[in-house]
């Protein structure tokens, strides 16, 4: 069963080391079902020109996996 995400930093523990990227939103309530999930690189976070990612339930999942994301808060 899914969980809808934390709002925070996550980072890498797979292929590409010091990868950190932002939760900044989600939107859901049943991670079962359908989540969104508005996400910027770390390193962007203060720069309010820089564009984030806005991503569904299958493309965050898919990234969590690929790159090992651990919620780091």
């Amino acid at each position: 069963m899914s969980t809808l995400p934390k709002i925070g930093t996550y980072a890498s523990t797979k292929k590409v080391q010091g990868m950190r990227l932002y939760v900044e939103n989600i939107f859901g309530d049943d991670p079962s079902v359908f989540y969104l999930v508005e996400v910027i690189d770390k390193a962007s976070t203060n720069d309010y020109s820089s564009l984030g990612d806005e991503m569904d339930k299958e493309q965050w999942e898919a990234l969590v996996e690929e790159y090992g994301l651990e919620f780091q808060g």
